[in-house]
C-alpha cells in the first residue's frame, strides 16, 4: 500500500502490486503513456526468473529492451541495486545467446518519488516514471471493461406503467393494425399513455418498434404472450404469461432497463434476506435505489418509494415476491428465480468479457 496526498488529506490506497501489473500487461497503450514512449511496447515476459530475483516485466521497443520494475510504494534506495542486478542478469543472458540482443533500458515505475530520488536513479542509468494506481484502475474500468460497461450502466426507468397487465388490451390491438397512428385513433387514453405502453411493451421484448416511426409489430415472443392471454381476464396476467415473462427476465437480465429493474429488485430482496427476514420495505427502498444505480436519479423519498413500488409490483405479478405495508417476502418461485438468474447473468458477462 502507499499514501496519496490530496490537498492536506492523506489517502491510503491499498492494492496488490500484481493487480496493477495485470492491467499493464494487457494495456500496452497505458504502458506507453507511463513510460512516455512514442509507440506501444511489446511484452516479452512477465515475472521472469533471474539469478538475482524475479523481474516484473520485460518489453521490446523498437531496437531496445525495456526492463520494467513496478512498485506500489514510494522510492527506496534498495530498488536501484535490485534493478541493476536484473540488468546485469539480462546482459549475461544476451552474452550466452539466451536473450535477443539490444540495448537494455531499465525503468523504475512507482507512485511517488522526489527530485533527489530521480537524480539517484538517473546517476545509475535508471529512468523513474510515476503512475497513480487510482488512474490505472479508472482506466481499467472505462477502457478494458467496455464489453460489460453497457450492462453496468443500464438502470431501471420509470415509464409510468404500474402493472404489467395494463398493456394487455394494447397488445391485443396489435393483431388488428401495425400503425401507431391507427392505434392512436382507436385508443381511448391520451397519446402519452399510449406511448408509455408502447415503450413498456418494447422493454419487455414483446414488440418491434422504433421511436418516431409509425410501424409497430409483435415479436415472436410477443405472439407467444398474446396466445397465452386469458381473454376472460385481461386485467391480470395468465399463468402462461407469467411463466413466459419470468423466463424471459431470468434468461435475458440485461436486455432492457425494465427487465434489469425487475431482476435487480428481486436480487435486492434476496440480498437483504441474509440479514433479516421478512425484508423491511424501508430497507428495500434504500438498498434498491443504490443497487440499481438510481441514487442520483431518484433523489427524493417519494421518487425512491415510487420506483421501488413500481418494480415490486412487476415482481409480485410474476409471482416472485409478496408484500404487505411493511415487509417484502420471497416466494418459492422467487428463490429459484434468483439462483437461476444469477447463473444467466454470469454467463452473459463472461461471454462479453474477453479482455481479462
Amino acid at each position: 500500500m502507499f499514501f496519496m496526498n490530496s490537498g492536506r488529506k492523506v489517502i491510503e490506497m491499498e492494492i496488490r502490486e500484481s493487480q496493477i501489473e495485470d492491467i499493464l500487461v494487457t494495456s500496452p497503450e497505458l504502458t506507453k503513456n507511463i513510460l512516455n514512449l512514442d509507440e506501444d511496447p511489446k511484452l516479452i515476459g512477465r515475472q521472469i526468473i533471474l539469478p538475482s530475483g524475479r523481474l516484473d516485466m520485460l518489453y521490446t521497443y523498437r531496437t531496445t529492451l525495456l526492463l520494467l520494475e513496478l512498485k506500489i510504494v514510494a522510492f527506496q534506495r534498495k530498488f536501484i541495486q535490485q534493478i541493476l542486478n536484473y540488468k546485469n542478469d539480462l546482459y549475461d543472458f544476451q552474452q550466452n545467446g539466451k536473450l535477443i540482443s539490444g540495448n537494455i533500458i531499465p525503468f523504475l515505475v512507482l507512485p511517488k518519488f522526489n527530485n533527489n530520488n530521480l537524480k539517484i536513479a538517473e546517476k545509475n542509468g535508471i529512468k523513474c516514471c510515476e503512475y497513480h494506481p487510482e488512474n490505472i484502475l479508472k482506466y481499467f474500468y472505462s477502457e478494458k471493461l467496455k464489453p460489460i460497461t453497457s450492462f453496468v450502466e443500464l438502470k431501471p426507468i420509470d415509464i409510468g406503467i404500474w402493472n404489467i397487465h395494463l398493456i394487455n388490451k394494447f397488445i391485443f390491438k396489435l393483431q388488428q393494425t401495425n400503425s401507431v397512428q391507427e392505434l392512436q385513433n382507436r385508443y381511448d387514453g391520451t397519446s402519452k399513455t399510449l406511448y408509455n405502453k408502447i415503450k413498456f411493451a418494447h422493454e419487455l421484448g414483446l414488440i418491434s418498434w422504433r421511436p418516431n416511426k409509425d410501424s409497430i409489430e409483435l415479436t415472436e415472443f410477443g405472439k407467444e404472450y398474446v396466445d397465452a392471454t386469458d381473454k376472460t381476464f385481461l386485467n391480470q396476467l395468465s399463468d402462461k404469461q407469467i411463466i413466459l415473462l419470468r423466463n424471459y427476465v431470468m434468461q435475458n437480465p440485461y436486455s432492457s432497463s425494465v427487465v434489469l429493474g425487475i431482476a435487480s429488485l428481486v436480487e435486492s430482496v434476496f440480498a437483504l434476506s441474509k440479514s433479516t427476514y421478512p425484508v423491511s420495505l424501508s430497507q428495500l427502498i434504500n438498498y434498491f435505489t443504490c443497487y440499481s444505480g438510481k441514487i442520483y436519479d431518484w433523489q427524493t423519498p417519494k421518487a425512491q418509494f415510487n420506483g421501488t413500488r413500481m418494480y415490486s409490483n412487476y415482481a409480485i405479478e410474476l409471482g416472485l415476491l409478496a408484500k404487505n405495508n411493511e415487509h417484502v417476502y420471497l416466494t418459492p418461485d422467487g428463490f429459484k428465480f434468483v439462483i437461476q438468474m444469477q447463473l444467466h447473468k454470469s454467463i452473459k458477462l463472461m461471454n462479453n468479457l474477453s479482455v481479462i
